[in-house]
């Protein structure tokens, strides 16, 4: 058998099918470096865009939008712009929230109306609870200078709700738990599902102690694209039945020739 092997032919056949699996090696690794996608890292965005509210976010509907988004060979991150009209009196903080810089503080946040529904804005950052106290009240004494004024941010989703800190404070954004607490009891009106973050200078950043909200792309853990992984397989299955294919049909020519052998 061996010696059939060594034959130009067969030799020949050998080459082809290891070119062939290398080929499907390749394809291989190509998918198994797909397989992995890994967590998303602060500021990997290399465009923005601005659309309107309205065209990406609906009152009392579920929270469906996605704000980093490839187009070609670039990562999006799509803003969303609306009027409001301010409700300050009824602004409350929202504790244990991080800058990008690492800076520990609370949130100022403000329930507003846009033409359509009610939308909570998270307005600023203030570090240290004294200092945010004292925002927090200047922010309740604002008056509405305009009514549905321009504002453009980052529509995010509602976080978990957790039981309160006190008045006027809390340790979540939860959107359903603000609609509960913060507005007039009995109020039926429409409510936008997310909120906006002001990464901007706005009206707040004239507020002592407020500054602008600094967020990254929301960190998840790895995960697997289970379809990458499939095809991982499938490739080297198809590399090493290519392998096969070869020592197959030797082994197959050589049992003809041994048969021929003994019937001469």
């Amino acid at each position: 058998m061996l010696k059939l092997a060594l034959t130009a032919r067969w030799i020949t056949a050998l080459v082809l099918c290891l070119l062939l699996a290398v080929a499907f090696a390749l394809l291989a690794q190509w998918q198994i470096n797909r397989t992995f996608i890994e967590s998303a890292s602060n500021e990997a965005w290399s465009e923005v865009k601005v659309v309107d509210l309205e065209t990406v976010a609906t009152p009392n509907s579920p929270f469906t939008f996605n704000e980093i988004s490839l187009e070609g060979e670039e990562t999006v991150l799509t803003k969303v712009r609306t009027k409001i009209t301010l409700n300050p009196s009824r602004a409350l903080l929202i504790a244990n929230r991080i800058q990008l810089n690492g800076d520990t503080g609370y949130w100022v946040v403000v329930p507003t109306r846009t033409e359509k529904a009610e939308l909570f804005i998270a307005a600023g950052f203030i570090k240290g609870e004294e200092e945010a106290k004292q925002a927090l009240a200047q922010t309740k004494q604002l008056f509405t200078v305009q009514a549905f004024m321009p504002i453009e941010g980052r529509l995010l989703p509602s976080e978990a709700p957790t039981q309160s800190l006190g008045k006027d404070l809390y340790s979540t954004l939860s959107v359903p738990q603000l609609i509960n607490n913060v507005l007039d009891e009995g109020s039926e009106s429409a409510t936008y599902t997310g909120f906006l973050a002001l990464t901007d200078q706005n009206i707040f950043s004239q507020i002592e102690g407020v500054q602008e909200l600094t967020i990254g792309m929301p960190k998840t853990d790895s995960e697997v694209n289970w379809l990458s992984a499939f095809y991982a397989i499938e490739w080297t299955v198809f590399a090493g039945f290519a392998v096969f294919m070869w020592w197959r049909l030797l082994a197959d020519a050589y049992k003809k020739q041994q048969a021929a052998l003994l019937a001469e």
